[in-house]
């Protein structure tokens, strides 16, 4: 393949990740802070409300974000361009404005419903649906910066709004404001990052309405909203399950350690803006499944990589980040089982992108459906017998059954030949270092020591294993 497309993705997905990788390692640096003002029952509330503005702002956009960036690239001309930008955007402020007055009315219903037997006041119900409100303005300037190849500006302006958010959550919190001032903060943030993201539709965006354009987007976004609601209900379903069997307390510690294991999900935030426009540029030139599959390997193995690292410092992490909270350390087994569930999902970014690029997203919803319900049917099963550790396993089975359905219909829409030997080869390669760590002294210090030894001689393997050439085959 050619060596610089592999370079432009992955310094890409660096640079689109940057901010999120920072963000993400001062959250890990501040969560002894964290934990000394928010309780494990807060850290449940917040798990709660996580599930329900999750939810809305895939109500809130209708799958508008997705729609606007492919259909973006079937416009050969600019003015139909930026009547597609302006287009989008007004639709999506009046949605927003529409569905948070809804929210609003109905907040004291939507807080009985979310919080159950534990209540929460109703504000804070509102106070996630003006966030999402408000954030409904972002994606369409975002998106033209994926588009118009400007990674180094997305980065920055996703920087100011990670900064801004840190701040604020610092600051309140040490106020004592709990979790109204976490929800203050991301309501804040997430308002000045809109105000400097609205300028760049200057001489983008054009003040003229195109239906058809419009109808367009929907089409191709509107089946991804059941699509984006099942994928949720994988990754937060188990909380509110969780809270009907157990107490709000031991929602939170769940929570907790589900976010040390999402630690994975990093790489596939900085990763999928890359890809996208990596993969449609590309569809039309004779080689691009061979592109794409060996593309597909190398990111693979980064998912890989991280998935291990997580899961084998899992321990270690956990304490050395709640010196103070040691209630917080029993979410520790959860983390590597979660790292496995986002692994599973890494691969069906990779091995789904045929049905994105045949733009048949009516296959989503089905794939997801599928998923879903094997999740809430294994989390009702499990989660009564074995708690907390259940859920996390049910979150594995449903994204296993994703990565399976999703790959199987992209296959027959648009086939890629993936390299799945050398895949799985470097998933055995994993498990082996996974299960070799586990020997690791107790000590914090010596067993730091011999896993960081672990994961180097896995990089190495692993390097080797994916630079190998296939046979026939002479490009690196």
């Amino acid at each position: 393949m050619n060596p610089g497309g592999l370079r432009k993705l992955a310094t890409h997905s660096a640079v689109y990740g940057a901010a999120d990788v920072l963000q993400s390692a001062i959250n890990f640096l501040l969560i002894p802070l964290y934990t000394s003002f928010l309780t494990p029952a807060d850290y449940g509330n917040l798990a709660l409300l996580l599930l329900f503005g999750t939810l809305a702002k895939i109500v809130f956009r209708l799958g508008l974000d997705a729609g606007f960036f492919r259909v973006h690239y079937d416009q050969e001309d600019a003015a139909a361009r930026r009547a597609l930008a302006g287009t989008v955007t007004a639709f999506a402020a009046v949605v927003g404005a529409l569905l948070l007055l809804a929210t609003v009315l109905l907040s004291p219903l939507v807080s009985r419903v979310l919080f159950g037997h534990e209540p929460a006041p109703a504000r804070w119900v509102v106070l996630v649906a003006a966030d999402v409100a408000v954030g409904t303005l972002a994606f369409v300037p975002l998106s033209l910066l994926r588009i118009e190849d400007r990674p180094v500006r997305f980065s920055l302006f996703s920087g100011l709004r990670h900064a801004l958010n840190i701040a604020l959550k610092v600051a309140l919190l040490w106020r004592g404001l709990g979790v109204d001032g976490a929800l203050w903060a991301d309501l804040l943030s997430t308002a000045v990052f809109v105000a400097a993201l609205l300028p760049l539709l200057r001489g983008r965006a054009g003040l003229t309405w195109r239906g058809d354009l419009l109808r367009d987007a929907l089409g191709f976004g509107l089946p991804k909203v059941p699509h984006g609601l099942m994928v949720q209900a994988q990754n937060l379903a188990d909380r509110k399950i969780l809270d009907l069997f157990v107490s709000r307390a031991e929602v939170g510690i769940y929570s907790f350690g589900y976010s040390f294991g999402a630690g994975v999900k990093f790489a596939m935030s900085a990763f999928e803006p890359a890809w996208g426009p990596f993969v449609y540029s590309r569809v039309r030139d004779p080689g691009a499944p061979r592109v794409l599959a060996r593309t597909a390997t190398y990111a693979f193995g980064g998912f890989v990589a991280l998935a291990l690292a997580v899961a084998l410092l899992a321990p270690e992490a956990v304490t050395l980040m709640t010196p103070r909270r040691p209630e917080f350390r029993a979410a520790t087994p959860v983390v590597p089982v979660v790292a496995l569930a986002y692994l599973l999902h890494g691969l069906f970014l990779l091995t789904s992108i045929g049905i994105g690029i045949e733009r048949r997203a009516r296959f989503y919803p089905l794939v997801t459906a599928a998923a879903a319900t094997v999740n809430i049917a294994a989390n009702f099963a499990w989660v009564p017998r074995h708690g907390m550790i259940g859920a996390a396993w049910a979150t594995v089975a449903s994204y296993a059954v994703m990565a399976a359905l999703g790959g199987a219909v992209s296959r027959r829409l648009y086939p890629i030949p993936f390299e799945t030997a050398r895949m799985a080869a470097l998933v055995a390669l994993a498990a082996a270092a996974f299960a070799s760590g586990r020997w690791a002294p107790l000590a914090l210090w010596p067993a730091l020591a011999c896993k960081a030894a672990v994961l180097a001689a896995f990089g190495g393997a692993a390097y080797v294993l994916v630079r190998r050439p296939r046979r026939g085959d002479r490009e690196a």
